[in-house]
């Protein structure tokens, strides 16, 4: 009989010290692909024939190639600026916000380089969100 209680209670020892950690929420990774479809403010200071410094704050949304994924239906909110020079610049960078249809958040920031009038190339990199993505990081292109 104390064999039986014995047993009985490392069984519900163990199932109490583990059953927590197996239904703990575990760090994810993926990949995805899509695009964002931007309306952009710009802010243009003219500095000569061949230099301008260009603000901007833009409102878009992303949808993902496959119709789910992180980013798939988010509205975003962007704030960035560049110098061109020539129409080249190196230095595009900004803040974005994007907001996913449950509300929750995922901030990134950006650098990207290109020509004036064309799609730039850079990188994006995940700092940070709200709700189930506190502590999101990654990056992408």
């Amino acid at each position: 009989m104390k064999r039986i209680i014995l047993v009985s209670i490392l069984a519900v020892a163990v199932l109490v010290a583990f059953v927590p950690i197996s239904n703990a929420e575990m760090a994810k990774e993926g990949s995805t692909s899509g695009k964002t479809t931007w309306i952009v403010h710009l802010k243009f200071l003219p500095m000569g024939i061949e230099r301008a410094q260009i603000n901007y704050k833009g409102y878009g949304v992303s949808l993902s190639d496959t119709g789910e994924g992180l980013l798939d239906k988010a509205s975003a909110y962007v704030l960035g600026g560049l110098h061109a020079v020539k129409g080249k610049y190196e230095d595009d960078s900004g803040l974005i916000v994007y907001t996913r249809p449950d509300g929750d958040q995922i901030f990134a920031t950006y650098k990207c380089s290109g020509m004036t009038g064309k799609v730039g190339k850079g990188t994006v990199t995940y700092v940070g969100g709200t709700g189930k993505f506190v502590g999101i990081q990654g990056s992408g292109e």
